[in-house]
């Protein structure tokens, strides 16, 4: 039983982390910018807006701001991360750790939609999206990828500490 639950604060401890950088990042910009003769807070602002690059675009643009600096991630990738650990908090209390079935394909293709229009029609011109719309259409999937997510690393974990013949 407890293996169950390892996987769980992995993830939500992961999710957690990533959600602090995400928003510390104007926080530590906003120091540097303040206190320029500190260049260790300008040094930890400049490795978080770069961790999250290779995952997003960051466009200023589409970008949600605070402290005067955007976000480490735009207003979709931050509905996304914010949809996974507000879903990662409510889990257990939704679905019990130790089922760790997933929800049907279909769930996920149907959550992923609305991301899909909305992303899909302002890259072909048809329009111009709104940074609410992009992170609320995130939230949606980053949301739902946790039923997917926390079954499959669980699965993965009690098979892996089987391996190992970890007694956990």
């Amino acid at each position: 039983m407890i293996k169950q639950y390892i996987p769980y604060f992995i993830f939500l401890f992961l999710t957690l982390i990533f959600c602090t950088l995400i928003l510390t990042a104007p926080l530590t910009a906003n120091l540097a910018e303040k206190n320029q003769k500190n260049s260790i807070i300008s040094l930890v602002s400049k490795l978080n807006y770069n961790l999250f690059q290779p995952l997003c675009h960051q466009k200023p643009e589409r970008s949600f701001f605070a402290f005067g600096h955007k976000l480490a991630v735009c207003a979709r990738c931050a509905g996304i991360y914010a949809g996974a650990l507000i879903l990662t908090i409510i889990y257990p209390f939704v679905k019990n750790i130790n089922n760790n079935s997933t929800p049907s394909k279909y769930y996920l293709v149907a959550c992923l939609i609305p991301m899909a229009l909305d992303g899909g029609t302002q890259f072909l011109n048809f329009r111009e999206s709104f940074n609410e719309l992009r992170f609320a259409t995130g939230f949606i999937a980053g949301s739902v990828f946790v039923f997917y997510l926390i079954p499959v690393l669980s699965r993965l974990f009690i098979r892996f500490a089987g391996e190992l013949k970890l007694k956990i």
